[in-house]
């Protein structure tokens, strides 16, 4: 025993003199490097340190950090480790689950597991593989694809690799839902005629005098700078006009593209007659003047 209230149960392990309340549970011990036996300890250096077992770890800074096991984990300043190798968690409140060669610098930063991840900024998350997480509240997962880290894209932003795609489902069926495909630039919304009921033809007609008479403007999102403008239909016109949707405060795209392409063949409807009718009367035309000059 080292340090008042210290036990570091083991080979080799060792509480600093001096620290109170630390414990090394267990771990520790004699290893071959291929020529001699070498010692493999667990060291505490943090009053209230804790180290579960495993081998080289460090428990050290202020106060109760912890590791629970592994290989050469360091956790610091009310940190924790839970295992895995080569992990560190340095700052207050910072958490790295397991996995290898994560880091946990940002105060009550985590990285649950996973290889190579880091997460630095204050509050922020990584996970994966690769994943950097440096900003204040950023959120980032990496899978293990090629071509280097994922870096977050700002303070309290939401990134992610997921090279073979993205899928969320919205039912508990998983029958429905939307698909970023792998390299795709644009979410698929699922528009399978096997998930669908209820199947009514439209008026194309009604749809387009509707159409016609929704006021369509620009503005900006209240969230938003005056400068980031958009266009459409405000969504009460749109479910006022349309009757399509879950509430009067959303527009699917899925409604707005069904409205447009109905529209858009009504118009092609319309342009068609036109053009039959056009033909007619020129034609009409063409017998007339062939009469009156004899060609006919």
């Amino acid at each position: 025993m080292a340090g008042f209230g210290g036990n570091n149960s083991g080979p080799g392990n060792s509480v600093a003199s001096g620290v109170i309340g630390a414990v090394i549970a267990g771990g520790g011990g004699i290893s071959f490097n291929g020529s001699s036996l070498v010692q493999v300890p667990n060291s505490v250096t943090a009053s209230w340190g804790t180290i579960g077992g495993g081998f080289l770890n460090v428990a050290a800074g202020d106060e109760a950090a912890t590791v629970g096991g592994g290989l050469s984990n360091t956790a610091s300043g009310l940190a924790f480790v839970g295992g895995g190798e080569g992990n560190n968690a340095s700052f207050q409140h910072a958490t790295v689950g397991g996995g290898f060669g994560n880091s946990a610098s940002g105060e009550s930063a985590t990285v649950p597991g996973g290889d190579s991840n880091t997460a630095s900024g204050s509050r922020s998350f990584a996970a994966g593989t690769g994943a950097v997480a440096s900003s204040e509240g950023a959120f980032v997962w990496a899978d293990d694809a090629c071509c280097g880290a994922v870096n977050d894209t700002g303070v309290r932003t939401f990134t992610a690799r997921a090279s073979g795609g993205f899928t969320f489902y919205t039912s508990p069926t998983l029958s429905t839902g939307a698909t970023l495909p792998a390299g795709s630039g644009s979410w698929a919304s699922l528009s399978d005629r096997n998930v669908k009921a209820n199947v009514m033809a439209v008026d194309g007609r009604t749809i387009l005098e509707r159409l016609a008479s929704l006021p369509i403007a620009t503005w900006n999102y209240t969230a938003q700078s005056d400068s980031v403008r958009h266009m459409g239909p405000m969504a009460q016109d749109f479910r006022a006009a349309f009757g399509l949707g879950e509430d009067e405060r959303h527009i699917s795209t899925v409604d707005s593209e069904g409205v447009a392409l109905a529209a858009i063949q009504e118009l092609y409807k319309l342009s068609q007659q036109q053009v039959e009718e056009l033909t007619r009367q020129l034609h009409e035309l063409q017998n007339q003047v062939a009469r009156l000059t004899g060609t006919r």
